[in-house]
């Protein structure tokens, strides 16, 4: 009989026994897998960190950079800034010496009116206080208009200024007043030397001038003594004689005007008036030359500040001209116009209204060459002339603010115009 060998034979092992021998195995190799995953991330995180680090440390590289930049544009900035400063303080500087040295008064006005600055050459003009004063009560108080003062206007010391004015926008207004007292006084002792140097010509001329009505005059008072006349002969010897001693006066006076050359404008007559006392006073020459003249009036009654005798004076020798380049028969047009309206002109319509005073002729006209220079003494179409009629006409008009023109065509006649400013009574405006 057979018998087993019970130390040989071994039990096979179960299923439990073999997953007893495996879970060790496979939770050491977790275990290592969770190790190996737990160093990789933190590897990772580590190489994250440096790559943050590193970023932030170039940024901040940047940002350093930037502001090295940005503070160099800032210093290149604030020297360019503190150089135009000083540039402008430089200039105002510049400026205010300028303004002190100025001859003319500069005078600053805020927007209520009222002085904000004035140089020394307005404090001298206008006086004390200036800064801080209403404009119109620094006027009040220093201006003191005058008739004749023209473009100008006279202060309380009988000084002279010329007055502009410039807006400055919303702020106010700047104006600069400049003494015109030494350059009028200079201008005027010019001319009165240069008339006077001029005397000396004219004198022998205006002899023969006055020696020709004078031999006349002479000469119809002889006849007056024959004691034969009848009234109606003495009567015409009369007015002869009385003619030429007018004619004899007239040119004294325009003598003693044209030395003197000062004219006072103390006269204020309207239009009409002097238009009545021309005609007047043309009454004998047109009478005794048996001329005729035809007017036309188109503005009576605006007003002038004349000097009345010395306006109808020079605007009688125009017409005395007139008839003297006919000879006899003259057929003369006077016109009193508004100037510019009468011309129609759209170029002239901002021009300030002025009494134009035209004295036409029909004679034979100025030679082209002459034109230019009539109206200077000694300057004369006539064989026995010495151009004083129309100097005084061009000295009338200049005393009086305005113009002396002449127009002239060969074998068709002249026209002397005499261009007047209207009176102003405003004054000194504010």
């Amino acid at each position: 009989m057979t018998q087993a060998a019970p130390s040989l034979i071994k039990a096979a092992p179960t299923n439990s026994q073999h997953l007893s021998l495996l879970v060790p195995e496979q939770a050491k190799v977790a275990g290592n897998l969770a190790t190996k995953l737990a160093l990789a991330d933190k590897s990772r995180a580590s190489e994250s960190f440096n790559q943050m680090s590193e970023q932030l440390a170039d940024s901040y590289h940047l940002l350093e950079n930037r502001v090295a930049e940005l503070n160099q544009e800032l210093n290149h900035l604030s020297d360019r800034r503190f150089a135009e400063l000083a540039e402008k303080e430089k200039l105002a500087n510049r400026l205010e010496s300028l303004l002190n040295f100025l001859p003319g008064g500069v005078v600053v006005l805020d927007s209520s009116g009222k002085v904000a600055e004035c140089n020394p050459a307005a404090l001298q003009l206008l006086g004390e206080p200036l800064q801080g004063e209403l404009w119109r009560d620094v006027i009040k108080r220093s201006f003191a208009p005058r008739n004749d003062d023209g473009h100008e206007v006279s202060l309380k010391d009988g000084r002279r200024v010329s007055i502009q004015t410039r807006n400055l926008g919303e702020d106010g207004q700047i104006i600069l007043l400049t003494d015109q007292t030494e350059t009028r006084r200079l201008q005027s002792e010019l001319s009165r030397h240069e008339r006077l140097s001029a005397l000396g010509k004219m004198m022998g001329a205006l002899a023969h001038q006055i020696r020709t009505p004078l031999s006349s005059a002479m000469l119809y008072a002889g006849h007056l003594c024959n004691g034969k006349l009848d009234d109606e002969r003495r009567q015409q010897f009369s007015e002869k004689i009385l003619g030429r001693l007018n004619n004899i006066e007239r040119q004294i006076q325009d003598m003693l005007f044209y030395v003197k050359g000062e004219l006072p404008l103390n006269d204020v007559i309207s239009v009409a008036q002097l238009q009545e006392e021309l005609a007047e006073a043309m009454e004998v020459p047109l009478m005794t030359s048996e001329s005729t003249c035809e007017w036309v009036i188109r503005t009576r009654e605006q007003y002038i500040q004349c000097n009345r005798a010395a306006l109808v004076g020079a605007l009688l020798n125009l017409v005395n001209n007139a008839i003297q380049a006919a000879e006899r028969n003259a057929k003369l047009r006077i016109e009193f116009n508004l100037y510019p309206n009468a011309l129609n002109d759209p170029k002239l319509a901002a021009e300030a209204p002025q009494l134009w005073i035209r004295v036409c002729d029909q004679g034979p006209g100025i030679p082209p060459e002459m034109l230019n220079n009539v109206g200077d003494l000694f300057v004369t179409s006539k064989a026995q002339g010495t151009g004083l009629g129309l100097s005084v006409v061009k000295a009338v008009a200049r005393a009086h603010h305005g113009k002396f023109l002449l127009q002239s065509t060969l074998g068709k006649g002249t026209c002397a115009s005499v261009l007047l400013p209207f009176a102003n009574f405003t004054g000194v405006g504010e």
